[in-house]
């Protein structure tokens, strides 16, 4: 989630970005100022703060703007703090599908791979002598195959409801967006994070990212077309960024 004040003055050209901090109150927060035309307040998953504005937007403007948004994001970074609890540096718990599983490390000749037993347990393989290091990509790899499954025949399910039509679908690791569409091609990015959320997450996310095809912006059109095709887009949306997996 992010903040936008608008400007009437409008900036031109290019300029380099400059880099600062600012402290406001207990909390850090990284400055960059570039060619644009408001302010974006955001906080990364990791819970760094940044704010991003014009060059000419002074500390002191910017420090008020944060004040005011004390509230957010001390809500923000309190959720952000519960959900590394969940999901703890070492992996001995991840997340899929909105539910949180302990896992078991394995070392194997047949590797690397993530298998749910019956026990329920999320197993890791990994080849004798490899660093645990790696986990942390061989869980992202098995989460991009998992949604490769989920997504497309959500969006073959959903293209002849919403009349549109997708010609590609990719993943990667995105910081602060579930997923992007390009308008133009037709093609939707999906956040491989997206795995760790219910399925009903994952759904809105799919048609949210479709109707953009429709309308770009989030204005009021948006909003219809998502009344439209998934009423309880707002819960869902409430649900995918506040709340953390379950156990």
């Amino acid at each position: 989630m992010a903040f936008l004040l608008k400007r009437n003055s409008k900036t031109s050209g290019k300029s380099n970005e400059q880099y600062s901090k600012l402290q406001v109150e207990n909390l850090e927060i990284s400055i960059v100022r570039k060619n644009v035309r408001g302010i974006r307040l955001s906080i990364r998953p990791d819970g760094e703060i940044r704010l991003s504005m014009p060059i000419s937007i002074s500390d002191s403007m910017a420090k008020d703007f944060v004040s005011s948004k004390l509230p957010w994001l001390r809500l923000h970074l309190e959720r952000i703090k519960e959900r590394k609890e969940l999901e703890p540096d070492d992996f001995s718990t991840i997340s899929y599908l909105g539910t949180t599983y302990q896992t078991q490390l394995i070392y194997h000749r047949i590797a690397p791979r993530v298998v749910i037993d019956s026990s329920e347990k999320i197993c890791i393989f990994l080849k004798p002598g490899t660093p645990s290091t790696v986990m942390a990509k061989v869980i992202h790899a098995w989460y991009r195959t998992e949604l490769q499954k989920l997504i497309p025949p959500l969006i073959q399910e959903w293209e002849p409801i919403m009349n549109v039509k997708i010609n590609s679908v990719q993943f990667k690791r995105m910081k602060t967006r579930w997923g992007t569409c390009n308008v133009i091609d037709h093609r939707i990015w999906f956040n491989v994070e997206l795995a760790k959320k219910s399925f009903p997450c994952i759904e809105y996310i799919v048609v949210h990212e479709m109707c953009h095809l429709l309308e770009r912006g989030h204005g009021p059109k948006f909003k219809a077309c998502m009344d439209k095709y998934l009423p309880d887009w707002r819960n869902l949306r409430k649900e995918l960024n506040n709340t953390p997996v379950k156990s």
